[in-house]
C-alpha cells in the first residue's frame, strides 16, 4: 500500500499513528509528554495533534499538571466517534457485540450456534442483532467503522474466507463470512479464529504483559489452542496453528473424529466427547448417581462435575482421565513454544476442580522441568465476553496502523469507498 502514497505523506500518517498510540495506551497524555515520548519536536506534535482533532479522533480533556506556566490539556482517544461490530461464534453459540474505539463493549447478545443452517442464517441473525444493538444505543449503521469475527474454522484472513474445518458443514467452506458480514455498514472487516480471538482478548485486557510468549487453551465442546509469541498472534502459514486437538491421544482411542481421524484428543476428552460417555454410562447402568441429576433430559458439564462431589466413579474417571489425556498433549505443545503462561478457558472447566487440577497436574510432570520451571498454568472466565473483546481490538489495532490509516485518514473514517 505505502508504494502508492508518496513519502512525505507515508512519514506523516506514521506520526500520525505514533502519536494516536501513545495517547490511546495513556503512555503521553499532553503535547509536552508527546514531544517527550516521540522525540518530535513541539511544531510537528502541535501538527499533528491538530490533525488528530480535526478528525475529532482525540480530544482534550481536563487540564493537567503545571510544570511552570499553564497547565496543559489532557488528551484523550474519542472512542465514541466510531463503533466496531463484533461476532464470536464457538461451536455451542454465537455472541454479537458493538464496541468503541477502546474496545469496550456497549452492547451484547447470544444465540445458539446454529451452523447447520449454513453461513447465510448466521450472517442475517448477526445484522439483526447489530442493527437492534445500534438503535438502542442510539446510534446509526453509519457510526460503523469496521467489524470483527471470530469463527471454528480456518480463515483466509485476506479473502474473509473459510478455507478449511473440520467442526461445520461444507457449504460453509470457501464461503465469503467477512465480506458478507460487513458488507451492508460498508466497512472494512477482520476474520480470525475462535481461539486466537480469545487468545488475543487476553493479551488485550491489560493483566499479561505486551511481549509475553502465551498459549490460550480452549477446552471447549471442541478443543484449541491460540498461540502467542512475543506479543504477537502466530497463525502459522495457511492460519491454521494451534490444532491441539487433533493431535492424537497417548491413549489411543478408536473413535472416529470429527476430522476423519482415529485417535485425536478431540474425539475422546471435549466437551462433546465427555457427554457422548456420560449418556453412554448412563444407558448402559455404570453410574446411578448420574442417572439421578440428569432424570430424563439431556446431560451438562456441570453435572458431572455434581457427580464428582457425590462420590461417583464414572464421573471422577471421565472428568480425571480428560485432564490427564488433554494435559499430556499441552505438555508437548508447552516443551515446543516454551511460553511463559497457559491460560485455560472453556466448557471443560465446568466440570469442576478435578479436570483442572489433572490437567495441571499432567502438563507439569511432562514437560522439561527447566520449561516448566517458571510457568504459569491457569484457569480463567470463558463467557463469552473475551472473545467478543479481543475481535474488537483485533479490528482497532488494524484500524490503527501507519497503512490503514494512510487509506482512510482524509476522509475521517475508514468507511469504504477507498
Amino acid at each position: 500500500m505505502n508504494d502508492q502514497i508518496p513519502f512525505s505523506q507515508t512519514e506523516a500518517v506514521r506520526d500520525l499513528s505514533a502519536i494516536l498510540s501513545l495517547i490511546k495506551s495513556g503512555r503521553a497524555a499532553t503535547r509536552p509528554d508527546l514531544q517527550r515520548v516521540s522525540g518530535l519536536g513541539r511544531g510537528l506534535v502541535a501538527e499533528r495533534v491538530a490533525q488528530l482533532m480535526t478528525t475529532r479522533l482525540v480530544i482534550e480533556g481536563a487540564a493537567g499538571v503545571s510544570t511552570g506556566g499553564r497547565a496543559p490539556r489532557l488528551l484523550e482517544l474519542n472512542a465514541s466517534v466510531g463503533l466496531i461490530l463484533c461476532l464470536f461464534a464457538t461451536l455451542a453459540e454465537v455472541h454479537f457485540a458493538v464496541a468503541d474505539l477502546k474496545g469496550n463493549i456497549l452492547s451484547t447478545s447470544r444465540d445458539g450456534g446454529d451452523f447447520a443452517s449454513g453461513p447465510h442464517a448466521l450472517v442475517a441473525n448477526a445484522h439483526r442483532e447489530w442493527n437492534r444493538q445500534l438503535k438502542a444505543l442510539g446510534k446509526r449503521p453509519d457510526d460503523v467503522w469496521g467489524v470483527g469475527a471470530g469463527i471454528p474454522a480456518h480463515i483466509n484472513s485476506a479473502a474473509g474466507t473459510l478455507i478449511d474445518s473440520p467442526s461445520l458443514p461444507s457449504p460453509w467452506i470457501g464461503y465469503a463470512f467477512g465480506q458478507e458480514l460487513s458488507k451492508p455498514y460498508d466497512v472494512p472487516f477482520w476474520l480470525d479464529t475462535d481461539d486466537n480471538l480469545l487468545a488475543y482478548g487476553e493479551l488485550r485486557a491489560g493483566t499479561i504483559p505486551k511481549d509475553t510468549t502465551m498459549l490460550y487453551l480452549a477446552a471447549d465442546m471442541a478443543i484449541g489452542c491460540g498461540i502467542v509469541i512475543e506479543g504477537k498472534l502466530f497463525r502459522g502459514a495457511q492460519g491454521a496453528s494451534g490444532n491441539i486437538g487433533h493431535i492424537p491421544g497417548y491413549n489411543l482411542s478408536n473413535v472416529v473424529c470429527r476430522c476423519g481421524r482415529r485417535g485425536c484428543i478431540e474425539a475422546q476428552y471435549s466437551g462433546e466427547a465427555l457427554l457422548r460417555d456420560t449418556r453412554s454410562g448412563i444407558r448402559e447402568g455404570r453410574s446411578a448417581a448420574l442417572a439421578g441429576i440428569v432424570g430424563e433430559r439431556e446431560p451438562t458439564l456441570a453435572d458431572l462435575s455434581s457427580a464428582v462431589r457425590e462420590g461417583d466413579p464414572l464421573a471422577a474417571e471421565l472428568v480425571s482421565n480428560a485432564g490427564l489425556g488433554i494435559g499430556q498433549v499441552l505438555a508437548a505443545t508447552i516443551n515446543m513454544f516454551n511460553p511463559s503462561r497457559v491460560l485455560v478457558g472453556g466448557r471443560l472447566l465446568d466440570t469442576g476442580n478435578l479436570f483442572f487440577a489433572s490437567l495441571k497436574e499432567a502438563a507439569y510432570r511432562h514437560c522439561l522441568p527447566f520449561v516448566s520451571s517458571n510457568l504459569q498454568i491457569a484457569a480463567v472466565d470463558h463467557d463469552g465476553s473475551t472473545g467478543l473483546s479481543g475481535a474488537a481490538h483485533m479490528a482497532i489495532d488494524q484500524i490503527f496502523l501507519p497503512e490503514f490509516m494512510a487509506l482512510w485518514f482524509s476522509k475521517s473514517s475508514p468507511r469504504k469507498p477507498w
